[in-house]
């Protein structure tokens, strides 16, 4: 399962940095700083628990907001994929410049969104994590107000500049690679029409989707944990006696016939 991969280290591609600029613009929105404080409580309550050397933030928030301001790790860094940012190291989230098996947290957010190969992401942080690590995903939800209106969208989502991934899909990419899925849940129940007015007149929404998590919100976290299987080896189901008896002598002229007896015997 930890299999190393080479490390190509490349360039973000056009459409995930047109996706990455989008996104960042939505939580820039009077909704999207909302998303962004619930996405904070939540994850900080999903990293409580969750101990290790070294943890790692990237995706499209990455350098612009700190999902691990909380976090009980003391050893943080940030992968940007956006030119000019303060980062750690710029890297596309597709070829992470890590060695395997070596991070204990990995923070990822809209990586999937914003990616061509959004299965590869996965397989990277796979790769990074130690066994028992845990990973958080953060993603817009096909299934919201917010993703209703990419339908107008189908069958030309290659030109949209993220896409929008069910999170019943990604349960079953994790599923593939061996991660347990620990928690799912759900923000930002607020109508995307509008404007201020509107969201000022439902507020309630956002109580009301917290408590009873309808799995309607416009962005899900995914909370998984990488497994390890451990190799046990089978042994055979029965005992052989053995052929020799310790400290028996074996006397190499038993079960032969003399001539004489053999004669006599015909």
């Amino acid at each position: 399962m930890n299999k190393e991969k080479p490390l190509n280290v490349t360039s973000p591609s056009l459409p995930s940095i047109a996706g990455a600029l989008a996104c960042r613009r939505w939580y820039a929105t009077p909704v999207g700083v909302a998303t962004l404080a619930r996405l904070q409580t939540h994850l900080t309550r999903m990293t409580a628990d969750v101990f290790g050397y070294y943890a790692l933030e990237t995706g499209v928030l990455a350098g612009q907001h700190s999902f691990l301001q909380d976090s009980r790790i003391t050893n943080r860094f940030v992968l940007g994929s956006v030119a000019g940012e303060v980062v750690n190291c710029q890297a596309h989230p597709d070829y992470l410049p890590i060695t395997p098996s070596d991070v204990d947290l990995v923070v990822a957010s809209h990586s999937l969104d914003c990616s061509q190969q959004p299965y590869q992401v996965l397989r990277e942080i796979e790769r990074v994590l130690v066994p028992e690590g845990h990973c958080i995903l953060v993603g817009f939800n096909p299934l919201s107000l917010r993703g209703i209106g990419q339908w107008r969208y189908a069958g030309r989502q290659q030109h949209l500049p993220c896409r929008m991934y069910s999170s019943r899909r990604v349960h079953d990419w994790l599923g593939v690679l061996g991660f347990e899925v620990l928690e799912t849940v759900t923000a930002g129940f607020w109508p995307a029409f509008g404007g201020d007015r509107v969201f000022q007149h439902t507020r309630w929404l956002e109580r009301l989707g917290d408590r009873f998590q309808p799995g309607v919100g416009s962005v899900y976290l995914i909370h998984a944990q990488k497994k390890v299987s451990n190799r046990t080896p089978l042994l055979p189901s029965r005992k052989v006696a053995p052929v020799l008896r310790p400290g028996i002598i074996v006397n190499p002229g038993a079960g032969r016939i003399s001539d004489k007896r053999r004669d006599h015997v015909e």
